[in-house]
């Protein structure tokens, strides 16, 4: 991750989501999927945020729902069948992000929500390199993307890792985001992005 700001993920009223950004892990992601976020070199490679993901709305319905039109990254509403963003929005104010978020007409707003994380922010360590080197080696040779095909010995730490921060943390969110400004880019390879 290369911004935490509150947007991708946004933790709010007790439900972590991805609404924004990171459209792969979105589209791709199931209910079971675990979600990993660690933080950039920008941000000492910490861990972030795990994420058990407990629904997945249908595509669209997330920014087509009252109950869900309140929360921070829902910056989007349905306006004759296309993607409009909000003029109250928080986030992608700068730049027209609907395609790589939503869709014209939300084709692609695949939205993942977790009821069963553990949110650090900037309380985030990167001690979980001390006794996870798959993890520590992973980390820190990715490069942006996803990943989905795991070794082995890399699956068997990272679930290793979130059963110790489930015992270790009975709260769900432990700290604030890292970045204070709702503008900072989440990739850094697209100038036009902003999370």
């Amino acid at each position: 991750m290369t911004a935490d700001n509150g947007g991708a993920p946004c933790v709010w009223r007790g439900l972590l989501s991805l609404a924004l950004c990171k459209p792969k892990i979105r589209k791709s992601a199931e209910v079971g999927s675990v979600i990993c976020g660690f933080g950039g070199v920008d941000h000492r490679e910490r861990l972030i945020y795990i994420a058990k993901v407990t629904h997945k709305p249908a595509v669209g319905a997330y920014y087509r729902s009252a109950k869900f039109a309140n929360r921070p990254d829902c910056i989007y509403e349905d306006v004759s069948g296309r993607a409009r963003r909000k003029s109250k929005a928080h986030y992608h104010t700068q730049t027209d992000e609907r395609r790589k978020d939503v869709g014209i007409r939300f084709e692609n707003a695949y939205i993942l929500l977790s009821k069963d994380f553990r949110y650090f922010g900037k309380m985030g360590t990167e001690a979980y390199k001390q006794k996870f080197p798959a993890i520590r080696d992973l980390v820190e040779s990715l490069t942006q993307g996803h990943r989905r095909n795991h070794s082995s010995q890399l699956r068997s730490e990272l679930l290793n890792l979130k059963r110790r921060v489930w015992t270790k943390y009975r709260r769900m969110k432990l700290g604030t985001p890292t970045d204070a400004d709702t503008r900072r880019r989440c990739n850094e390879d697209t100038p036009s992005v902003f999370c």
